[in-house]
């Protein structure tokens, strides 16, 4: 998508890792390192999730990058398909947290002391075998493991294709996670700039 001294940024396809993992050490992350060793992490998506994904290529930026998304100064927009009539906008405000008693599923939990928001604008209905579905926009405010997936699940809409939490013909209806991070928006490291990336949802 993007490259130059200080960022590269790619599109994720769903199925793959962002960083190694235990077992999988097949990710984006390792393919980059191929072209260019001094690539790094500075935050990742979920293996069903495509979409952009930010590498530094020096220290400094990576640091510069990770303040950023401390700071919660990213713009991030997601697409996804869900399961169902889903109307107007809101937003989610409910905490996540890893549930290990239904590894590897996340809950909401509000008495979890790690807030988690998110906010949804409704963008198209349509039938799919009969069955209603909504195009949703998806503003991640904070950046929670499986939130966007959850925060759905927890409005009764949860994701097609979802492996992990949809079921009967919500998990058929798609080949794959309907999760697409659609476009980026940061502060360039070494200018300063903003910068905008967007990325074509494949489904």
């Amino acid at each position: 998508m993007y490259r130059d001294d200080a960022v590269w940024v790619v599109d994720k396809p769903a199925g793959l890792l962002s960083v190694d993992g235990k077992d999988l050490k097949v990710s984006m992350q390792a393919r980059l390192l191929k072209a260019d060793p001094s690539v790094k992490l500075v935050h990742r998506l979920d293996m069903d999730t495509s979409g952009l994904l930010i590498f530094a290529r020096s220290s400094a930026a990576q640091t510069h990058l990770a303040k950023q998304f401390i700071a919660r100064v990213p713009q991030k927009c997601y697409q996804a398909l869900v399961f169902g009539t889903l109307m107007g906008q809101g937003s989610v405000d409910a905490p996540v947290r890893y549930e290990p008693t239904l590894k590897p599923k996340h809950i909401v939990d509000n008495d979890w002391h790690k807030p988690a928001l998110t906010h949804y604008t409704a963008l198209h209905h349509e039938l799919r075998q009969g069955q209603p579905i909504t195009r949703v926009a998806l503003e991640p405010i904070t950046g929670r493991s499986h939130q966007l997936r959850v925060h759905m699940l927890h409005l009764g809409h949860v994701m097609l294709g979802d492996p992990i939490y949809a079921k009967g013909a919500a998990l058929s209806l798609a080949p794959r996670l309907c999760l697409h991070a659609h476009t980026l928006a940061l502060n360039h490291p070494d200018t300063g700039a903003w910068m905008a990336w967007a990325s074509p949802v494949p489904f």
